[in-house]
């Protein structure tokens, strides 16, 4: 473990150094990306709670007895610098440092099999999207009218994507951007009207010739969907998640686990590719434990003892939405269950599920090998306390700004990592 992490887990406070965005951490290596060097400053005092600590109780105060109990070993694992990394055989490697233990995990699941009934309705209504971004695309103005549209990759960010991957934000870590999506009103309506259980939206553009090099998004309880709008004819662009490739199509969604190593093309000589990504919850998480991450989300954007007391207030607000009876063994028999019903009766998705038996996650070895680049990155929530700062303090004045949070950390194809645990967002 890292001085750096023993020093935020001991109680330091920890002081954000600038940085550039990074791009994403290559298949095989532990370090998460999107995150920096931080410069570590002793506590004041002997009795200061660690930070990591009172986020913790934060959480667990929130919420009922026992309900968000996955998420606190999530962070906990994240703060003894965890990597979960799996070889599912047949399958691919599996690599997450945000990890929620039981999870089924494989690369691509059936849309149609019942689980994705909100794909399902965006398929249909496929062209109404595809038209409302044609006609944002044809607009002169887009760039001007609009927050952060089409900002390119840079620096790092372009070795891993190449020059030319963009994205338009239309939501970030589940608070949707309102110029942004007064820009595209049907399509911020037809995701939340098929109640797409949604983290984050965007718009996606690769340039001919341009592909995403192997990663992972180090995140599996937040799963990557695609919707084809304007893409080259198959099999000319493709996504390959584990040992899966499947091809674009128009009005064609795909849903996949970006916590296996992933990677993407688009072989055309002459065609963007035009998608539209929905980051999501994994559909075995329970109401509680989808409000828990959410809460580490919004206690990650203020970390002092004001911020954790207003994320713990919105928890509660958004509690009083739903019963909260149902526990993650509900969620996960229950979802199973149906599972091998399909199975058995030959429809549905396939016998290629891990349900939830992947081996326990234990912490990576401490001098464990890492590509150059991503070797400069620090791991742990020291990190994200880093990062999570610089968003809300403006560097010169010291003044609290509002920024679009997505196209800062932005930079990924495959899926838009919401690592929120230990590497900060793409």
């Amino acid at each position: 473990m890292s001085a750096m992490m023993l020093a935020s887990l001991s109680g330091a406070r920890v002081t954000p150094v600038p940085h550039r965005r990074r791009a994403p951490a290559r298949a095989g290596t532990n370090a998460p990306r999107g995150v920096r060097a931080v410069r570590v400053r002793a506590a004041a005092t002997e009795t200061e709670v660690p930070l990591g600590r009172q986020i913790e109780d934060a959480l667990l105060s929130a919420f009922p007895p026992n309900t968000v109990d996955r998420v606190r070993d999530s962070l906990r694992f994240t703060l003894a610098d965890g990597v979960h990394r799996v070889n599912h055989e047949g399958k691919g490697v599996q690599e997450a440092s945000s990890y929620i233990a039981g999870l089924t995990a494989t690369p691509y699941w059936d849309v149609h099999g019942g689980s994705f009934p909100w794909m399902v309705e965006l398929e249909r209504n496929f062209e109404i999207i595809r038209d409302e971004l044609k006609a944002g695309l044809a607009n002169p103005d887009l760039e001007r009218l609009g927050n952060s549209v089409w900002v390119a990759a840079v620096r790092d960010d372009a070795e891993g994507y190449g020059p030319d991957w963009r994205t338009l934000v239309l939501q970030d870590r589940g608070e949707w951007e309102p110029t942004n999506c007064s820009l595209f009103p049907k399509t911020a309506a037809l995701v939340q009207a098929a109640n797409t259980p949604s983290v984050e939206v965007f718009f996606a553009k690769q340039a001919p010739k341009t592909g995403i090099k192997p990663h992972t998004d180090f995140t599996n309880f937040i799963m990557t969907s695609h919707l084809g709008l304007d893409v080259p004819p198959a099999p000319q662009s493709w996504m390959k998640v584990g040992e899966e490739t499947q091809c674009w199509e128009n009005g064609k969604g795909m849903c996949a686990d970006t916590s296996f190593i992933h990677s993407t093309y688009n072989e055309s000589e002459t065609q963007d590719r035009y998608v539209l990504i929905i980051r999501f919850w994994h559909p075995e998480l329970t109401d509680h434990e989808r409000n828990g991450v959410q809460f580490l989300f919004d206690a990650f954007d203020d970390l002092s003892p004001e911020g954790l007391a207003a994320a713990s207030s919105k928890a509660r607000a958004r509690a009083a939405k739903y019963d909260g009876s149902q526990t993650g063994a509900d969620v996960a028999n229950d979802f199973k269950a149906s599972v091998r019903a399909k199975v058995n009766a030959g429809t549905g998705m396939g016998a290629d599920l891990t349900l939830g038996d992947a081996p326990v996650a234990t912490p990576a070895p401490a001098k464990a090998a890492a590509a150059p680049k991503a070797s400069k990155a620090a791991k742990g929530v020291a990190a994200m306390i880093a990062e999570s700062k610089a968003a809300s303090v403006d560097a010169a004045g010291g003044k609290k700004t509002k920024k679009n949070k997505r196209n800062k950390r932005k930079g990924a194809g495959g899926g838009e990592g919401l690592g929120l645990l230990a590497k900060g967002m793409k």
